[in-house]
């Protein structure tokens, strides 16, 4: 009995040191200062970050995570005395090819839940992108051609752990920051928030900007760019792409004012900033930037992906953890619609019918589509496969529930829950309420719940049939009916595949 019993204590120990080391403190202000020299083709910086313990238990040590080649020399409390850490560059253990830096710093006394503590890292090192790992967007150096100080590449320090499964699972965080970036005179450092100053040192010059409201990422362009203004479309462009940077903001603010006539104006807009990156560096969009490829400045018949990145802008954060990434689907399928609204060519059908023939085509050869629902596509790492599912169950329910009842969902789920966060189920449950028709819930059924739309898109032929499909079988059984009284219920199937309830988050994985 008494080595059972030694035996469950330790046990019990080591269970809570796994959930300590989980735990994923969460960023809430960054005040970053970094210089790059091209010369050495390196970067030095110190970053100050405020760190909240969100979980429900206390936090014995912070686990932040830098670019496998940049080092730090020191880390401060917010008083400036001298904090014990180690660091070492190790492997993602469910991502091998990634390895990071991970800096470990011990509390003196654990950090209760709700409680927040500022750290100062000194750091510096290298920047050499992260192509060999399969994420070839990821090329960022310091380079005098381009550079790009963003999340992607850990070139500044963020909390997690080496862990995808960790830090997927972690509640999302969204913060504000101050960031002061020092280059040569003759580049300019771009960034979406507010240019607080710019001042010139000598031979270099420094940058220094504020975030305009919070964000769950801060990108930092260094190139030789020029700044172009219209309304609250503010462009950065590279050399040569002055017309370019042109059609882009008149892209920008016709979908801008189609996307908020549809779904409502959104909450606390400042302005949005486009930043032009070469082509194979990856877009990406938060709350006030958007870094957008070469190739939507260069040709106007690229603008579909300028509708596409300003459209999840009126995403609401997901709770769900994975986050299942289905807004890439309806963003796919606006950039679409949009795309046909201002050129007046019929771009839905053909690029829907693209999508759910290639998707016949391919599943033989996917099993799992066939198998894990997009609700779980996050859990099950198919997020990949939310842009074209996603983007067909989007289309399907637009034609189901009409232009303005579709605009009501997605504005309203954007205006009910943008603060607090929103799951895969808040959004189907306001659906059929705003719907009220059954080939709605039946709809979310097939294609959100269960794997159901495999089959349908293999033995109906063509989005029409599939409309019609719907249509007739939601006819057929009755038109409205109560939550309480549908064949499936959100919350049992959510539960069941283990997929809970988190805090609300801001922040994109």
């Amino acid at each position: 009995m008494f080595h059972a019993a030694c035996g469950l204590l330790l046990l019990a120990t080591l269970l809570a040191g796994q959930v300590h080391a989980q735990v994923v403190l969460s960023p809430t202000n960054y005040d970053l200062n970094i210089e790059v020299e091209f010369d050495e083709e390196i970067l030095r910086g110190t970053a100050g970050i405020t760190l909240e313990n969100a979980a429900t238990e206390p936090v014995h040590e912070a686990s932040l995570l830098l670019y496998r080649l940049l080092r730090v020399q020191a880390v401060h409390d917010k008083q400036g005395h001298d904090l014990d850490f180690r660091q070492s560059v190790v492997a993602f253990e469910d991502f091998g090819q990634l390895q990071v830096n991970q800096i470990v710093i011990p509390f003196a006394e654990p950090l209760s839940p709700g409680a927040a503590v500022t750290l100062q890292l000194q750091y510096g090192g290298y920047l050499l992108g992260y192509s060999e790992t399969g994420m070839l967007y990821i090329q960022d150096r310091i380079a005098p051609e381009f550079t790009i100080l963003r999340e992607d590449s850990y070139a500044y320090p963020q909390p997690g752990y080496p862990s995808r499964l960790v830090n997927r699972g972690a509640a999302e965080w969204n913060f504000s920051y101050l960031a002061r970036i020092t280059v040569p005179k003759e580049y300019t450092v771009a960034n979406g928030g507010r240019l607080v100053a710019c001042d010139t040192l000598g031979e270099k010059r420094v940058f220094q900007f504020a975030s305009l409201k919070p964000s769950w990422r801060m990108d930092f362009a260094i190139a030789h760019y020029t700044r172009m203004t219209s309304g609250i479309i503010h462009v950065y462009y590279l050399p040569g792409d002055k017309e370019g940077a042109a059609g882009v903001a008149a892209a920008a603010q016709r979908s801008f004012d189609l996307y908020t006539s549809w779904f409502g104006p959104l909450r606390g807009t400042a302005g949005l900033t486009f930043i032009e990156i070469p082509d194979g560096w990856g877009s990406q969009a938060d709350v006030s930037t958007i870094i957008q490829s070469a190739a939507a400045f260069q040709d106007p018949e690229r603008h579909h992906e300028v509708y596409h990145e300003i459209s999840h802008l009126w995403n609401v954060s997901p709770t769900d953890r994975p986050s299942p990434r289905w807004n890439e689907g309806l963003a796919t399928f606006l950039e679409n619609l949009v795309d046909q609204e201002i050129s007046g060519r019929p771009e839905v059908d053909a690029r829907t019918t693209q999508l759910i023939d290639w998707l016949v085509q391919q599943l033989p050869d996917h099993p799992r589509w066939s198998k894990v629902p997009m609700v779980d596509y996050g859990r099950e790492g198919l997020t990949d496969l939310s842009y074209s599912v996603g983007a067909v169950f989007f289309d399907l329910l637009y034609r189901l529930a009409g232009r303005d009842t579709f605009n009501a969902i997605v504005g309203r789920y954007y205006a009910n829950y943008q603060k607090t966060g929103g799951s895969t189920e808040d959004f189907a449950t306001l659906a059929i309420e705003v719907a009220d028709a059954k080939y709605v819930s039946k709809l979310f059924h097939d294609w959100v719940f269960t794997t159901s739309w495999a089959d349908r898109i293999v033995k109906i032929a063509g989005i029409e049939e599939l409309v019609k499909y719907y249509r007739e079988d939601g006819s057929r059984e009755g038109t409205s009916r109560k939550r309480s009284e549908l064949k499936w219920q959100p919350q049992e199937i959510l539960s069941r595949q283990g997929t809970g309830h988190r805090p609300a988050a801001t922040r994109k994985r």
